[in-house]
């Protein structure tokens, strides 16, 4: 598994407990010049629901054009869904070989 990858997996892991699982599908994303969403999970806050978009990253952020990607699928799920989004960047750890 590619350690990017790993990254992903253990975030979601961990994520996956406090929100609710959200599949998005690249190829819809992609479809629409949009970035693709590393993590995705739905809570509710004040009676409604808000989607969180994390993109994970193990060390650079993210480039400018990966960037207005990512808020290309913010606004599409948001608009799509009816729902506040929020779009964030976790920075994780590499596990040492």
């Amino acid at each position: 598994m590619r350690k990017g990858d790993k990254l992903e997996k253990d975030f979601s892991a961990i994520l996956h407990n406090f929100y609710l699982p959200v599949l998005v599908s690249s190829q819809l994303l992609r479809s629409l010049n949009a970035g693709q969403i590393d993590v995705a999970g739905l809570t509710k806050k004040n009676q409604s629901w808000v989607l969180s978009l994390f993109e994970v990253k193990s060390s650079q952020y993210p480039t400018q054009i990966q960037w207005r990607r990512l808020l290309r699928a913010q606004d599409y799920l948001s608009r799509v869904l009816e729902v506040d989004t929020k779009l964030e960047v976790k920075f994780c750890q590499k596990d040492e070989p």
